[in-house]
């Protein structure tokens, strides 16, 4: 039963992980002064970080709620990848300069962010509902 969501969050993650990877190492081809920056392993291990959290704090739980809020916090990565990486990849020569290398990092940085707590968010709601606390009225 939980399988589905977990294989659809699993494609999501994947597809994520091609296009935070492929972004860099496409502008560095394309733009051959920019891949002194962006062929750096530390930059581009860092584009896979919140792929790999989300998969390692979500996808190992048999529970079907572990998987939905995978499946959800995989699909929001991707559309923040979506947004983020193909306006690069559209315009990649209107990339330029040595920061280019730390606009990655900090890419990497908030989603991993986001990610942390979108997954902190969801892990009290769960928690709550596993403990059947009532909500604070609002």
């Amino acid at each position: 039963m939980t399988e589905a969501p977990k294989r659809y969050a699993i494609l999501l993650l994947v597809a994520g992980v091609v296009l935070a990877l492929g972004t860099p190492l496409y502008l560095a081809y394309a733009a051959p002064h920019l891949s002194v920056y962006l062929r750096n392993p530390v930059i581009l291990a860092g584009q896979a970080v919140p792929y790999v959290l989300c998969a390692g704090l979500w996808l190992p739980w048999r529970a079907r709620s572990a998987a939905t809020v995978a499946l959800i916090l995989a699909a929001l990565l991707l559309l923040a990848a979506v947004v983020l990486y193909l306006p690069m990849l559209w315009a990649p020569g209107a990339q330029g300069g040595d920061m280019i290398g730390f606009a990655f990092i900090l890419i990497s940085i908030v989603t991993t962010g986001a990610l942390l707590l979108g997954s902190a968010v969801a892990a009290l709601v769960l928690w709550r509902r596993l403990r059947r606390l009532p909500l604070p009225p609002a």
